[in-house]
């Protein structure tokens, strides 16, 4: 503890930049063990913006960051439903989740300016997050082999720090991460250490493989596929780009052939959904009570289309749709972030949704940096099956990183 105290005291004074740069390590930290470390991060650092000699410039510095002033829109559609939403107490329940759209942003305002040496550090701390993270589950596979992979068959996955789905998506993050670290030649320790971020990088593509959790694997691939075509037509090196794309699709049919929890997963999804399609069950399964969910929240939407049943009423109003005893076990809320919207906000809620989400991708044209592209396509794709934003987790690790490549495209344009 006196350690910590003396990195974050110069001269007996409280360094408030540097006091930022710890609470956003232990908010990284908080993201895969624990919750309560993720809260306390998080109201610490905003602590630290406002009651601060330079309170004022921070609050300046914030209300100047367009990109970020955009991201509060996701917070204030909620507020604005809480107007028609009958259930008062989920409706906040709710709006505390999207506060983190205010708060984070404001936190880490502080550390708008660290040197680009310095953001390639927190990036290098969460990949070794990540990677120890994965050993850690990974040692567990192998100590209980035979019985999580029979888990496997039943739809279920090995354990996790977190969600599992949360998880895979931050190996995905760190892989890109270990990428750009060994592009950019991040050697801070020693000579050659570039060549373990490339293992490491290497192992947690593996590692994700072996878990064979469909969200983070459809945003690797998208994210890859976006990398390989970006470099295609940037070099114009066709043949290694060939090369390079026919052993990304490999990648998958070598995974189905040696990784039993990949065979598994794919066998009880085709089971899964011929469950549904086929003969209309959807109790007890994985897949078929997430496209129940979807389709329920998208019936939702039809009979409330401008302006939804408010964020505070979408859970009764999806219950009422399991009114059959056999399926009342499968309630799920939409299991898509889009189709949550729509129900919770409506068409005009939906259409700020996405401009929100969009904007700080096209705004000054950040969408020429390839790891901010990547960020959004792992975002973007998570949508399809998860409502990842309504969740503190998923929109922790989304806006710690925003905001973390958002200040290094601003500074190096200015």
């Amino acid at each position: 503890m006196k350690k910590i105290i003396s990195l974050i005291i110069t001269n007996n004074k409280l360094d408030r930049y540097k006091l930022s740069l710890l609470l956003v390590l232990t908010l990284l930290t908080g993201l895969i063990f624990s919750h309560a470390l993720q809260s306390i991060s998080i109201s610490l650092l905003v602590v630290n913006t406002l009651f601060n000699k330079d309170c004022k410039k921070n609050i300046y510095a914030y209300f100047s960051s367009y990109g970020l002033i955009i991201l509060s829109l996701f917070f204030f559609t909620f507020l604005l439903s809480g107007i028609y939403s009958d259930d008062k107490l989920y409706w906040l329940q709710k709006l505390n989740v999207r506060l983190a759209f205010i708060l984070i942003p404001l936190g880490m305002i502080t550390i708008r300016n660290m040197t680009h040496k310095t953001f390639q550090w927190v990036l290098y701390f969460f990949m070794w997050l990540i990677v120890v993270s994965s050993i850690l589950v990974l040692l567990n596979y192998f100590k209980n082999y035979n019985q999580i992979n029979s888990l496997y068959s039943l739809g279920q996955i090995m354990e996790t720090p977190y969600s599992h789905v949360r998880f895979s998506l931050m190996i995905c993050l760190a892989i890109f991460i270990g990428w750009h670290l060994y592009q950019g030649d991040f050697q801070p320790l020693f000579r050659g250490e570039k060549y373990i971020t490339l293992t490491t990088t290497i192992f947690l593509i593996i590692f994700l493989h072996v878990m064979a959790v469909r969200s983070g694997l459809l945003a690797f691939y998208l994210s890859s596929l976006f990398l390989l075509f970006r470099h295609f037509f940037m070099f114009k090196k066709w043949k290694q780009g060939f090369l390079a794309l026919s052993l990304l699709m490999l990648l998958p049919i070598v995974s189905y052939n040696f990784f039993p929890s990949v065979k598994t997963r794919v066998q009880y999804m085709k089971y899964d959904l011929n469950q549904y399609f086929y003969y209309n069950q959807i109790a007890g399964l994985s897949d078929a009570t997430r496209l129940f969910s979807i389709k329920n929240g998208l019936e939702i939407w039809k009979e409330n289309i401008w302006i939804g049943v408010g964020a505070g009423d979408v859970k009764n109003e999806v219950l009422k749709k399991y009114i059959n005893t056999e399926i009342k076990t499968a309630n799920k809320l939409p299991h898509n972030q889009i189709v949550w919207e729509l129900a919770s906000v409506g068409l005009i809620g939906g259409v700020i949704f996405l401009f929100a989400s969009l904007f700080p991708l096209f705004n000054n044209r950040n969408y020429t940096d390839p790891l901010f592209v990547c960020l959004h396509i792992i975002l973007f794709s998570s949508y399809l099956t998860e409502a990842t934003l309504d969740d503190s987790t998923g929109n922790g690790l989304y806006l710690i990183f925003i905001c973390l490549i958002y200040f290094q495209l601003r500074k190096n344009k200015e």
